[in-house]
């Protein structure tokens, strides 16, 4: 025999405002997200920002954490580069002391696009025939970015960081 289990006035009610106050919570964090979402698209279109490495990965898997301030700035149509190179170099200068990740150029092509997980994906293509050639960035809405700078004469680097606007700096 099945037992139906009374259910009191009271208990409905107090289950309905949780119900209401759960959905609300819920539906600010949505709106939060979404915020955050539309000033980093913001962010990557005006190209006023700055990436801020964390941490190195080399092409052969090993993590590297940076404890001087490495960055990539993109300032509207000019891009400064201060990364440091760890790994095999298929050809370089003679006597570089410079990390060839550090550089300035006013000679590249920028495309963003944004995907359905709330990333936004952007490539710098470098027009100059030196390395590196490729920077690619993938931004998360809260501001978190992986940087994988792809070479010709170089192994591929990827870096993990924070993007963060230049006017706060």
């Amino acid at each position: 025999m099945i037992r139906v289990m009374k259910i009191s006035k009271p208990f409905i009610q107090v289950l309905t405002v949780m119900l209401m106050f759960v959905t609300q919570i819920q539906a600010q964090n949505n709106t939060g997200k979404e915020q955050k979402r539309e000033q980093m698209k913001q962010l990557l279109e005006g190209k006023e920002y700055i990436f801020i490495a964390q941490s190195a990965y080399t092409a052969s898997g090993s993590m590297i954490q940076l404890t001087s301030e490495y960055f990539l700035k993109v300032k509207g149509d000019s891009l400064e580069s201060h990364l440091p190179f760890f790994g095999v170099a298929f050809s370089a200068p003679f006597s570089s002391t410079v990390s060839p990740l550090s550089f300035i150029s006013s000679d590249f092509d920028y495309s963003m696009v944004g995907n359905k997980k709330g990333r936004f994906d952007v490539t710098i293509r470098l027009n100059k025939p030196e390395d590196p050639n490729i920077l690619n960035l993938s931004v998360s809405s809260g501001g978190y970015a992986d940087l994988r700078v792809i070479s010709t004469n170089r192994q591929a680097m990827s870096f993990y960081g924070e993007l963060q606007p230049l006017k706060s700096r």
